[in-house]
């Protein structure tokens, strides 16, 4: 899994250098590159669905058929510039692997896990590995999930358990509004809880709206929130663009509180997020210039710019360009498929 898991990376940056250099480079020498990209692609898709299936056979002695098996692995690189901390580079992983013979009520997740904070999405915390079981009469409005596995959590990689509930209400407004909670139990760390409310709302047929208030608290985990709570406040504009089966746009303000020990602004944050589709369906890239005003700089201006790369693996590999990147289904595009 890891030499793999290496060879995917060097894949998306040589894909990276392709989409900066390539102007450059001869075409005939450019088209052999950008076929053996390709067919590294497809050799490394292969890979993910064959490594599924060993893991799938190990709940069940039937082979399931690979219409069933729809596994997909996302690899991306994330360089990311601070005016106060520098250039970090993250590479990364996430993938939700299908177990068909489970009649898909068990899924394996890796990587990041992106129920959490965005304050920390660069930071080695989300790394993970766990089980997925999904509740028996889950709906479109109400989802039961339990995670059994090992994820990093103060400086270590501990075993970890975690219940999340989530329920989203129809009313008679224009606001559709969702409730998650999830707890967490951890060998060392001991217990957390994360608390969501998500108010979503259309405004005209081109502008997507929510507000998302999230209460986190940590019982021994020293490097989140002094050793009390944490209360996160995001509000985001999604825009419909001309193109949008191949570009997407999002304009964010993200404020984050702390207790010391009475609620303290630790920092504010405005920034955009544009997406892009390449040439090739599986990869798209992504740029998000912002700005933040972090306290241990005195809440100063301080200017970051952030370029993500990102390639799909595995089952349909096909970019939506709306996945992971709207919160729900785009209201604009009725067809919009998710792989969560």
């Amino acid at each position: 899994m890891l030499d793999y898991y290496k060879r995917t990376l060097r894949l998306l940056t040589c894909c990276l250098a392709l989409f900066l250099f390539s102007p450059a480079i001869a075409d005939e020498k450019a088209d052999d590159a950008i076929d053996r990209v390709d067919k590294l692609h497809d050799e490394w898709s292969g890979w993910v669905l064959k490594t599924a299936d060993q893991v799938d056979g190990f709940f069940s002695n039937s082979q399931a058929s690979d219409a069933d098996q729809q596994t997909r692995l996302r690899a991306f690189l994330r360089v990311r510039y601070d005016g106060n901390e520098g250039t970090k580079l993250s590479p990364g992983i996430r993938a939700r692997i299908s177990l068909p013979n489970t009649e898909n009520r068990l899924k394996l997740i890796l990587g990041d896990d992106e129920d959490e904070g965005r304050i920390n999405d660069l930071d080695d915390s989300q790394q993970n590995i766990s089980l997925q079981v999904r509740g028996k009469r889950e709906t479109a409005l109400k989802q039961i999930r339990f995670d059994l596995g090992i994820r990093r959590r103060d400086s270590s990689y501990q075993p970890y358990v975690r219940a999340r509930h989530s329920k989203a209400f129809t009313t008679d407004g224009p606001w559709v509004p969702r409730l998650t909670n999830s707890f967490y139990y951890f060998t060392k760390s001991k217990f957390e809880y994360r608390g969501q409310a998500d108010f979503d709302r259309e405004i005209g047929q081109h502008l997507f709206f929510r507000p998302t208030t999230v209460v986190r608290w940590y019982e021994n985990n020293s490097s989140e929130c002094n050793d009390g709570w944490c209360l996160d406040q995001y509000f985001s504009l999604y825009e419909k663009l001309r193109r949008s089966k191949s570009e997407a746009i999002a304009y964010d303000l993200e404020i984050y509180l702390r207790d010391k020990p009475e609620f303290d602004v630790f920092d504010a944050v405005l920034k955009a997020r544009y997406r892009r589709m390449t040439k090739k369906k599986w990869l798209f890239w992504e740029v998000e210039p912002g700005v933040h005003f972090p306290s241990e700089y005195d809440h100063d201006a301080t200017f970051r710019f952030t370029v993500r790369l990102e390639g799909i693996f595995g089952y349909n590999t096909t970019v939506d360009i709306n996945e992971n990147f709207m919160p729900v289904k785009a209201p604009w595009d009725q067809n919009t498929q998710s792989v969560e």
